[in-house]
């Protein structure tokens, strides 16, 4: 607490405070002050008290910059792995997004799937009928003025095997016909 010079009244927290460094003695030594502007809350005077006085020498300065470069190099280490630890969380967020992306299309992929299912079932059952029109019936004899079969020879093995549905395995696309 400060008391005021013109009234006597004592203020208690000084509005404003610095410090500075008084200019060396002859001998040499260096004083730091802290001093505080103080206003009077009774008459309005506005003053000055000295805070506190700190003693310099040179060896103390040179020990202070020397903490302070510590400081400075520490904390430039200390920006450098947090630049990396962004640059690895950026990474990361930008493969969550795309994840995220990817799995909000499933939703409409199975709408589509199960509007899709009928058609398929519808056809199957249009291929189903359509096989056994096309099957030839055993009870009649072949006609003699047709041509004569093949053997099977000349028929290629795969023929058969294309006309039967093979099931289509993840990843591969139905080839359209």
């Amino acid at each position: 607490m400060a008391k005021c010079p013109k009234c006597g009244f004592e203020v208690a927290d000084p509005v404003k405070s610095w410090s500075m460094i008084r200019r060396p003695s002859k001998l040499g030594n260096v004083v730091g002050l802290t001093i505080g502007l103080y206003e009077c809350t009774n008459c309005k005077t506005k003053f000055r008290r000295v805070l506190g006085k700190e003693r310099i020498n040179l060896k103390g300065v040179l020990e202070r910059i020397k903490s302070l470069e510590e400081t400075v190099v520490e904390a430039a280490r200390k920006k450098s792995e947090l630049e990396e630890k962004v640059k690895a969380l950026e990474e990361e967020k930008a493969c969550l997004l795309a994840e995220i992306e990817a799995l909000k299309a499933i939703p409409g992929l199975e709408a589509k799937i199960s509007s899709l299912e009928p058609e398929v079932a519808k056809l199957k059952e249009e291929k189903k009928a359509l096989e056994e029109k096309a099957a030839p019936t055993p009870s009649l004899p072949p006609p003699e003025e047709a041509a004569p079969a093949e053997t099977p020879a000349e028929t290629p093995a795969h023929a058969e095997e294309t006309a039967e549905e093979k099931p289509i395995e993840a990843g591969e696309e139905k080839p359209c016909e």
